[in-house]
């Protein structure tokens, strides 16, 4: 299984593909009409100027790769070549309007059951796309010529300087002949209509599109949970174990924290229910000079020095470098139940829950997931989160908000789930704790922060901006 990895990109310069493994080699490179873009999944064929062929290159995860290689007959092969397979039959290479390519473009993608963020070549048009939540990351910059990667300091560093994240609700469409740039709208979440069934009716089919959104996830081989054993990744670790089971694969649980005499509240909490749940807990208790040895790899990785994101960033990065050494390629996590389920304090202020949580959706691109997605593919990482599957997404927006949040309790709905599956009354009432104070990096930021003499949080963690 292979993923993005460091810096890797594809540059075009007029007829000639240089394959670049470091941001250091750009500067070898004339950049003049170039094209930058990032070369994951190695595609099939990289991009070229022919005006006869449909080429594709991108960062996909698939989940239902298995139907479009049964209809295509082409067996176990990698998501790349089915992807291209696919779009290339549905597309077609026939002429038609720049309105009718991006209609066969998007029926398309919708048929996809996964993330991706893609670059597709047809005649003299390339049309860029990531999937519709923004999980996997897409930049691009038509200052000078065309140029498109997937983390936004890459083009900067080849001395761009209008670079712009591609809204995952947008096709792009750049005509090579012309030098025009496009876009098009994706429909996505409109006229969600609310479900009037009892509570237990939505309950069950929550349960239900949770456990498809699980079971298509799920890999032919090893793989991890991040656990802090709270209600979101608890429901996903057991869930999890049983469709390991069943599959015969073995699934291991990752928890991360700040060592010491007393261990992180995830740590502590895990260990107790990983007892209970006899689950295969890895626990990594990090000290504070690896904390500040792993923020010289962070913090210019996620291109933001603010605090709460570099101590989510921690998190993500110690879990997925702990996985990556255990030779686990696929973690799940469980980020988007907040946004889905009000699980944050402002919502009780909410005037219109549904709503807050669908702006909450859309937005996550701009909040958590370029930040995740660049730290899981430095370590080489595949991360694959249920909750915000497209089907499970549309379904939770669509719950009452009565079933979401009250005076006393937040994600409702998700509570009572993990009551229906069996989980300790602890873990269901557990309160929501983001990642760095459950795991104590916070706690190990501010201490680091002051052992350097630094005034703050802050102040420190730009100054590992500065040693870039």
């Amino acid at each position: 299984m292979e993923v993005r990895g460091e810096y890797e990109a594809i540059i075009y310069t007029g007829d000639t593909i240089h394959n670049v493994h470091s941001a250091s080699e750009i500067q070898f490179i004339s950049l003049n009409d170039a094209m930058i873009g990032f070369d994951s999944l190695k595609a099939s064929s990289p991009l070229s100027s022919s005006s006869d062929k449909f080429e594709l290159v991108g960062d996909i995860d698939i989940y239902n790769s298995d139907e479009f290689a049964c209809e295509f007959h082409c067996g176990n092969v990698e998501n790349m070549s089915i992807l291209t397979r696919f779009l290339q039959d549905t597309f077609g290479l026939e002429k038609c309007s720049d309105d009718e390519m991006f209609q066969r473009f998007d029926s398309s993608l919708k048929a996809i059951r996964g993330v991706y963020a893609i670059a597709c070549h047809i005649g003299d048009k390339v049309f860029l796309a990531r999937d519709l939540i923004g999980v996997k990351s897409l930049w691009y910059d038509v200052s000078s010529g065309f140029a498109f990667a997937s983390e936004k300091k890459f083009l900067e560093m080849a001395g761009l300087h209008e670079v712009v994240e591609l809204d995952p609700r947008h096709i792009l469409c750049y005509d090579f002949e012309n030098d025009i740039i496009k876009s098009y709208d994706r429909e996505f979440l409109q006229g969600l209509a609310e479900h009037q069934g009892s509570f237990v009716e939505i309950r069950n089919g929550f349960l239900s599109l949770l456990k498809e959104a699980v079971s298509k996830r799920v890999p032919d081989e090893d793989f991890g949970v991040m656990f802090s054993a709270g209600i979101d990744s608890t429901i996903l670790a057991l869930l999890c174990k049983g469709f390991a089971e069943a599959k015969g694969v073995k699934c291991n649980y990752y928890t991360v924290g700040l060592s010491g005499q007393v261990p992180s509240p995830d740590i502590a909490c895990a260990r107790k229910l990983a007892d209970e749940l006899e689950l295969e807990l890895n626990v990594h208790e990090i000290g504070l000079d690896t904390v500040e040895e792993y923020l010289s790899t962070v913090v210019p990785l996620i291109e933001d020095a603010t605090v709460p994101k570099t101590g989510v960033a921690l998190t993500m990065y110690a879990a997925c470098r702990a996985a990556k050494e255990d030779g686990i390629n696929v973690l799940f996590a469980g980020a988007g139940a907040d946004e889905l389920f009000a699980g944050y304090n402002r919502f009780k202020s909410s005037e219109s829950v549904n709503e807050d949580c669908i702006r909450d959706i859309m937005e996550m691109h701009k909040v958590n997931t370029y930040r995740d997605d660049t730290v899981a593919a430095f370590t080489g990482t595949i991360v694959r989160y249920p909750y915000l599957d497209e089907n499970f997404v549309e379904y939770a927006l669509a719950i009452p908000k009565e079933y979401k949040i009250s005076d006393e309790m937040n994600k409702i709905v998700l509570r009572k789930a993990g009551e229906e599956l069996g989980l300790p009354k602890y873990v269901v009432e557990r309160g929501k704790k983001a990642a760095q104070y459950g795991s104590s990096f916070d706690q190990a930021l501010k201490k680091l922060a002051k052992r350097a003499g630094f005034a703050n949080k802050t102040d420190y963690i730009n100054s590992f901006q500065e040693r870039r």
